[in-house]
Parts: C-alpha cells; sequence; structure tokens
C-alpha cells in the first residue's frame, strides 16, 4: 500500500491545489487516481444539520432530523465536562448515522459583548471554562471516530460586518483572553480541524494569517490537523495557503485554482506550503471512520433524553425569595406569555436543527402532570398593553403563584447580525411589572441566548434562566419547578444590570469594520470587579434548592517556580435538606496595582454531587500555566516573580479569603506610558488610550464611492448607485430564499443579511458556480462607471 507521501508526489500541481478546494457545499474533493477519498462535513454544534440533498449554509433546505441539543450557552452553565462529554459521544454517533465524517464544531469565541448575535453559540465569557468544555466537546465526539472542527478562529466577537471587520486586539488580550480557550482545546483535546474565521485579526484576514494559522496555532501549539475556512471566508487563495490554510470551502468551483497554479510556477505558492495543504486534507479524507450499526430511532429516543438531562444540570436558579420554587402541588397556578406556549428551545442560522419532537413549557407542565390556567399576556409582535395584558392582569389576581415565561423573540437574535439592544421587549416588561403590581409571587422563567436587562427584578421572587434548552427543554423546565430536580447550573457569563455598563458599550457596533479592542482584557468579570461595577448577577453564579459550604481550603505549597503545580484542596459540605451539586471554583488573583491584569481569573473548577449533609474534600491542581503571563517579545507563556492568590469560591463574587502564592520567574518590567485605565479601568476606555496602550490605530468609517469599488464592496454598497446591482442582487435573494414562506423571520432577516452585506467575491464562492468572477468583475466595473464616464467621458 502506498504512503500517503507516495501519493502525493504522484499529483500533478492541478491535482495537488484541486485537493485544497471543496467538491461541492458539504465534501472535499477525492483523487480516484490516488485513492484519495472526500470527506462529508456537516453542521454543528449543538446536533447536526445534515442536508441530504443540495446543500445551503442557511438552514433553509431541509436538514435530517437530529437531536437538538441545548445551545452552547446553556451547556457551558452545567460546568461540567463529563457531561459535555457525554453530549460529544451522542453526536458523534449520530454523525456516523449520517455518514458524517466531521462536525463543525464547537465554537468556542469569547463573549467580549453581550450584543453579539451569535452568543448563543458561544460558551463563556471566560477562556479557561469556554476552552475546558470546548475540549470535553471534542473529545467525546472524536472518540466516536468522527472529527471536530474547532471554531472560529480568532477574533470572531460580532456578526455585523464579520466578512469584512478588522478585529484589533493588543498582545496580551489576544494571548490570555481571545486565544486561550483555542490553546486549551487543541492542546487538551486535539481537534482533528479547526476553522478560520471571516474577518481580519490586526489587519490581516484570519485565512491569509501566519501569524495565527503557522507561528501560533502549529508552532507554539503543535496543531497537527486540518484548517478549513468558514463557508466562504477565503480571502487569497495564494496567500491563504502560504499562511497556512488547508481547506477552502465551500466549493467555489475551482474560481481561484488557475490563479493558484499560476502562483505556483512563478514561485509565489511556496511548493512546501501546497504539499502541507493537500496532505492535510488527503489524511483527514483517509482517516477510517466506523461505521454505524445500531438503530437511528432508538438512537434520537436515548439522545433525546440526555438533551433533557443537560438542559437540567444547566439551568441557572437566579433568585428564589421567600423559596418559591419548588412549586407546591396544591398552588393555584396561573402561565402567562406566548414563550410558554411557543418555547423557543435552539438559535437561528446555521446551526438550525430539526429534531424529532419539541415540547414547550405548557406541554411539560402538562406531561408532569401539573394544573394550571394560562394567559397568553403578549404577543412577538411587541404591541403593548391591550386585551392580552389586560386579561393575564385580571387572572393573576386570583392566582396564588404566576409564572411569568419571558425572553428573546428568533428575530432578536441570530446568526448574521447583532442584537439591538440588551432589552427584552417592552410588552413583556410592561406585562411583568403590571403582574407584580397585583400579585407578589411571580416567577419569571426566562428564555434567551444571551443576557438581558431585568428592570422588574425586584418585584419578582423568582427567576430561572433556561437559556436556549434544547427539544425537551419544556420538560426539563417542569423537572425543575417541581423539583424533581434540584437545579444546578452556574452562569457562564457576568449578568451587567444595564447595558451601559459592558466595557465595550460605547464602542461594539458603532464602527463594525474597524473594531477596536480598547478594554483589552478588561471583559465581563475581569472588568467589572477591578472596576468595582455592580451586576445583576456575577459570573459562576447559580442557587439551589440547598445550601453549600466550603471550608479548611488548603495548598500543597505556597511557592512555585516553573514546572511544578500547586494543588488546592477544600472541603464542600451540602448544608441544606436537598441532594445537590455546587461547582467548586478557583481563581487566580493579582495584586490591583498590576496593569493589563484582572483582580482574578478562572483557573480551574469541579462539579460536586453530595447528598443532604454529606461533606466531600475536593482537590484541584493548578499546572505552572495557570500562574503564567504571555510575553509578547518572547513570544511564549512566562511564569512572573510576583505574589499571586490562590481564591476559592462558588461564584467569582462569592469566595473564601485568598491564599498567596509567590511565583519566582522572570521579573516584571514597568510600562510608565501606559495609561492609568488599564491599571485601574474605572469608567469606559477611550481609543486614544488604546492606540498608546497597543499601537493598533482604528480606521475611521469609509464610505465607498462609485470609483473606488472592488470585489469587496457588498451588493448593499454597490446597489447604492447601480439599479443593474440592486436588481441582480434581489435576484440571488429571491432564488436564496425559495421555502420561506414568512418575510419576517429569523430565516429571511438573516438571508437578507447574507445577500446584501457578503463581498460579491464572497458570494460567488458560495454560489456553486452561478455566480462567476467575470460576472463579479462586470457589476463592480458597472457600479463603478458613473465615475468613469464622469472622468473620462463615455
Amino acid at each position: 500500500m502506498q504512503s500517503l507521501a507516495e501519493k502525493l508526489n504522484q499529483l500533478t500541481p492541478e491535482e495537488l491545489i484541486k485537493l485544497t478546494s471543496g467538491a461541492d457545499f458539504w465534501r472535499s474533493t477525492a483523487i480516484a487516481k490516488a485513492h484519495i477519498p472526500s470527506f462529508r462535513m456537516s453542521d454543528g454544534p449543538n446536533g447536526l444539520r445534515y442536508q441530504a440533498g443540495e446543500g445551503d449554509a442557511l438552514g433553509i433546505n431541509d436538514s435530517v432530523v437530529s437531536t437538538c441539543f441545548p445551545t452552547a450557552s446553556a451547556i457551558a452553565c452545567t460546568w461540567d465536562p463529563e457531561l459535555v462529554a457525554e453530549m460529544g459521544r451522542a453526536i458523534g454517533l449520530e454523525a456516523r448515522s449520517l455518514k458524517v465524517d466531521m462536525v463543525l464544531g464547537p465554537g468556542i469565541n469569547i463573549k467580549r459583548n453581550p450584543l453579539c448575535g451569535r452568543n448563543f453559540e458561544y460558551f463563556s465569557e471566560d477562556p479557561y471554562l469556554a476552552g475546558m468544555i470546548g475540549a470535553a466537546w471534542i473529545k467525546g465526539l472524536q472518540s466516536q471516530g468522527v472529527a471536530a472542527c474547532l471554531k472560529h478562529f480568532a477574533g470572531n466577537n460580532q456578526e455585523n460586518d464579520r466578512l469584512l471587520s478588522d478585529s484589533l486586539i493588543d498582545a496580551t488580550a489576544l494571548h490570555e483572553l481571545y486565544l486561550e480557550a483555542f490553546r486549551i482545546a487543541v492542546q487538551t483535546a486535539q481537534p482533528e480541524g479547526v476553522m478560520c474565521s471571516y474577518n481580519k485579526v490586526n489587519g490581516t484576514y484570519a485565512s491569509d494569517n501566519a501569524y495565527l494559522l503557522t507561528d501560533v496555532l502549529r508552532h507554539q501549539w503543535q496543531f497537527k490537523g486540518t484548517v478549513v475556512t468558514d463557508w466562504g471566508a477565503l480571502n487569497n487563495k495564494v496567500a491563504s495557503l502560504n499562511a497556512g490554510t488547508d481547506l477552502e470551502m465551500p466549493s467555489s468551483h475551482n474560481m481561484f485554482d488557475q490563479q493558484a497554479l499560476a502562483a505556483l510556477k512563478a514561485g509565489q505558492l511556496k511548493p512546501k506550503a501546497l504539499f502541507r495543504a493537500a496532505g492535510n486534507v488527503a489524511r483527514l479524507a483517509e482517516t477510517p471512520r466506523p461505521e454505524f450499526k445500531g438503530n437511528r430511532q432508538d438512537l434520537l429516543a436515548k439522545n433525546g433524553q440526555l438533551a433533557q438531562k443537560i438542559e437540567e444540570h444547566a439551568a441557572v436558579l437566579l433568585k428564589n425569595d421567600d423559596q418559591i420554587l419548588p412549586l407546591q402541588p396544591t398552588q393555584k397556578l396561573l402561565v402567562v406569555g406566548q414563550m410558554a406556549a411557543e418555547t423557543r428551545y435552539q438559535g437561528a442560522g446555521s446551526s438550525h436543527i430539526n429534531p424529532p419532537a419539541h415540547t414547550s413549557i405548557l406541554k411539560g407542565l402538562t406531561k408532569a402532570g401539573i394544573a394550571y390556567n394560562y394567559q397568553q399576556g403578549y404577543d412577538f409582535t411587541n404591541e403593548t398593553a391591550g386585551q392580552l395584558t389586560a386579561a393575564a392582569v385580571t387572572a393573576a389576581k386570583k392566582a396564588q403563584t404566576v409564572v411569568v415565561v419571558a425572553g428573546l423573540p428568533e428575530n432578536d437574535e441570530s446568526e448574521g447580525f447583532d442584537r439591538q439592544n440588551m432589552s427584552l421587549p417592552v410588552n413583556q416588561n410592561v406585562l411583568i411589572d403590571r403582574l407584580a403590581a397585583v400579585n407578589p409571587n411571580i416567577i419569571v422563567l426566562l428564555v434567551a441566548g444571551a443576557p438581558v436587562e431585568l428592570p422588574w427584578l425586584a418585584k419578582v421572587k423568582g427567576l430561572l434562566n433556561l437559556y436556549l434548552g434544547g427539544q425537551y427543554v419544556g420538560d426539563a423546565a417542569a423537572a425543575i419547578l417541581t423539583g424533581k430536580v434540584n437545579p444546578s447550573g452556574k452562569l457562564a457569563e457576568s449578568y451587567p444590570a444595564a447595558y451601559q455598563d459592558v466595557p465595550s458599550a460605547e464602542i461594539y457596533d458603532q464602527n463594525p469594520r474597524s473594531v477596536g479592542y480598547a478594554e483589552s482584557v478588561y471583559v465581563g468579570y475581569r472588568y467589572y470587579e477591578k472596576a468595582k461595577q455592580p451586576v445583576a448577577f456575577p459570573f459562576g453564579f447559580g442557587l439551589s434548592y440547598t445550601t453549600f459550604k466550603l471550608s479548611d481550603t488548603k495548598l500543597s505549597r505556597d511557592h512555585i517556580q516553573a514546572g511544578q503545580s500547586v494543588d488546592v484542596t477544600v472541603n464542600v459540605t451540602n448544608t441544606g435538606h436537598w441532594d445537590g451539586a455546587e461547582v467548586v471554583q478557583v481563581y487566580v488573583g493579582n495584586s490591583p496595582k498590576r496593569a493589563l491584569k484582572p483582580l482574578k481569573e478562572l483557573k480551574g473548577f469541579q462539579k460536586v454531587f453530595l447528598k443532604a449533609g454529606e461533606t466531600k474534600s475536593v482537590t484541584i491542581t493548578l499546572p505552572t500555566h495557570a500562574f503564567s503571563e504571555w510575553n509578547d517579545e518572547q513570544q511564549r507563556w512566562q511564569l512572573p516573580t510576583a505574589d499571586k492568590f490562590v481564591i476559592v469560591g462558588i461564584s467569582s463574587a462569592e469566595t473564601l479569603p485568598p491564599l498567596v502564592v509567590q511565583t519566582v520567574g522572570k521579573p516584571l518590567a514597568d510600562n510608565p506610558q501606559l495609561p492609568t485605565w488599564y491599571i485601574t479601568p474605572i469608567g469606559k476606555p477611550s481609543l486614544v488610550d488604546f492606540t498608546k496602550m497597543s499601537g493598533l490605530t482604528v480606521q475611521s468609517p469609509i464610505i465607498p464611492r462609485p470609483g473606488q469599488y472592488t470585489r469587496l464592496n457588498t451588493p448593499r454598497e454597490l446597489g447604492t448607485h447601480s439599479l443593474i446591482v440592486r436588481k441582480v442582487a434581489e435576484i440571488v435573494k429571491k432564488n436564496m430564499t425559495k421555502g420561506i414562506s414568512d418575510p419576517n423571520s429569523p430565516e429571511a432577516k438573516f438571508m437578507e443579511t447574507i445577500v446584501m452585506d457578503t463581498p460579491l467575491i464572497r458570494l460567488a464562492q458560495q454560489s456553486s458556480g452561478k455566480l462567476s468572477l467575470t460576472l463579479v468583475d462586470k457589476l463592480v466595473a458597472v457600479a463603478n462607471r458613473h465615475y468613469f464616464k464622469a472622468v473620462f467621458g463615455s
């Protein structure tokens, strides 16, 4: 049998280049003469969006029935890598049942700002939690012989203009925050694939970024797998191959292959880079995948039960005054809210899944045998007050307890666009206020993929955050409400009291194509704690029907040098009357006078299940890396000489007294020119200070004009001055929205964004050959013609 190297050496340059381009929307290219097969990909990561027929990136074409697990924003709240690994194994089995070789997930981008439309698909504001949960998912999936494709590498923290944005991130924040989750997942779980993002990072598109793809990913982290572009994220075929990208997806019908061949002959495309890319693609394709031998319907039934279990462990009890929960069987209960009857259970966009069944909150309560009256209370049109509100208020006066199901409609959060604000729909807030005025026993169930403002928080007794809980969210909610399940979820992100409290609030989406990450490392609890900014609920917070106590914290050493570790031991006692689970969280702290250093950072955690009255001893090991800091000059992590602190708690805000650990390493260097905001981040950062700190300059927004248009301009921009471009865009949009009955649906909104705000060259890449480079150039020329006529004449 020939080795892979021997096969590659027999291929022509044309065939090697062909291997680096997709064959269609979901498959790599096979080379029959060399016996190199193709491999099949499918969207994830909270289930499979497998399309047996014509593929698309948008969830428009029907997908094969698959389990819809809770989204990433929910599963991270389990703080339970073993349970997440079980989910990965389940998805892996479903993938094999459909002959899928690679699942596109997980997504572990940092939640920089609550308005990012895709936050439901990401884990956390904290890189350690995101990295460990992501690594567990990857290990579980790949244990079934299915490849994971970790995404979106890197700095993809917004949806608006994601295909053209430039994420400007200083070196400390880049490595200690935005790359750290990827590092943990790569080095812990070795995914077979990494997907590069659409955006630029510090001026260079991710697909062309040799520093990210080669220096960091391959050399520093020793990644051995295949780098795949996000769908349509290729910027320059030659530059991308040289930089470290291996596979262009989806098929562009070999649109750029001749350019690559010419560059190879001219010495611009490095032969070594081409062999690396072709070899990585072929190696992944040749990896043997086990056959599925079970019954798929039985698998779906089993996985549905697992999806419910995960949501039961993920839901976060945020408020429970007077022990209003769990509900008592004899209570006269009123349930209010359209979201109770039409409960969202997943996000919108490319991860949209077609489950075999799903349960609303009302159906879940009915199945659990809970007697209730129901009032719609509001509708998704966001009309305020009216008959629905009045009827709900009248019914609330006669009820003992009122459960209000509130949340974000599908149109408010989706891949492809960002949220406009952090508010719930106005009619929901008005309704809750009016219900609280007539009934003191209000419980709110939140259904949303990301934080929302809670202006009525002080007026309600109970608050249970379900996030987007998968296909059986209704059953899981009923189990928690009745006490069949004791909630144990913990927030994987801070819950700000108001959007203006967010450090990036004044910058985010104000200049979406040149994005200065002016807050640097001060994201989430890293900012709120050091800036002394109160929040509604802190990172790591979550209540239970029982109570817990931490005691007797001990460290194995109070000095650490390179290569050493510290064991942290603490006793956990269930001091209540229910069996339940607590999450022990271990943070490493810094002196408050240190620049670009939060007061503390999560470096270890463990979920512990305890019977009522039981005590367990928990030991969490902190390696040298937990105390290390990024040295950009040396391009490596180094242990400093400093006083660090080990802080143990059950949330970022509820901790035991810190224990000092002296680290012995590289002496700390002062930077007297650093703006004081990066030492004491009070208020909001300025872009002027950001430039002084980072050396990066945010570019002013540019309004393109005729004569300046290129392939990278969007139909919306070109259509401003060209009726022809507008008509072509409308035709493309009409063809791509076939089957969408509701023009106001999230799918339609997503499609509008995809067509109108995608650069022409990227649309061509995703058009399966229907939009050629020649036509792209003609459309650009038409849009520019007004300028050329004015300057040169007709």
